[in-house]
């Protein structure tokens, strides 16, 4: 069944978070060892910031529950960075989880930002702020959280 598999052919020219699922399903119809897809997966996560997965995965493949350094200083990095755009965009989730606040906002959208700087401070930099937080969650894996966040 392997050899007509077409997840080879196809997962370079995919968003890396569109291959995960690829990979669960290879591993789950079990086409290939299971230890070639947990390499494979911890490879993928390598250039992400689902840094917890790697870490997980690392555990399950190599029986441990020790990680490398690497891995403890990039989950550090990560957690910081999250830390900093959370605080940045900060006023803008608070505004909208107000639900009477978000209310206000037109359909028109052409007063918004306007309206939005006038009586909650909020400019283009706080939601430049949003935008990067969600693009931040979307790469940790977050999707329904930086969905939100986008919408």
């Amino acid at each position: 069944m392997a050899t007509y598999d077409l997840t080879p052919r196809i997962a370079p020219n995919l968003d890396r978070h569109l291959v995960f699922p690829l990979l669960e399903f290879l591993q789950e119809r079990q086409l290939y060892n299971d230890n070639d897809i947990l390499k494979a997966k911890i490879e993928l996560l390598n250039n992400t910031n689902m840094v917890d997965y790697a870490m997980d995965i690392h555990k399950s493949l190599y029986h441990t529950e020790e990680v490398p350094q690497d891995m403890v200083e990039r989950r550090a990095e990560v957690v910081a960075r999250l830390k900093s755009l959370e605080e940045a965009a900060a006023p803008l989730v608070a505004f909208l989880q107000n639900p009477s606040a978000v209310q206000e906002l037109r359909a028109d959208k052409q007063y918004n930002l306007q309206m939005l700087n006038e009586r909650y401070q909020i400019g283009p930099a706080q939601i430049e702020a949003l935008y990067q937080y969600a693009k931040f969650q979307f790469e940790c894996g977050n999707y329904s959280g930086a969905a939100d966040y986008l919408y």
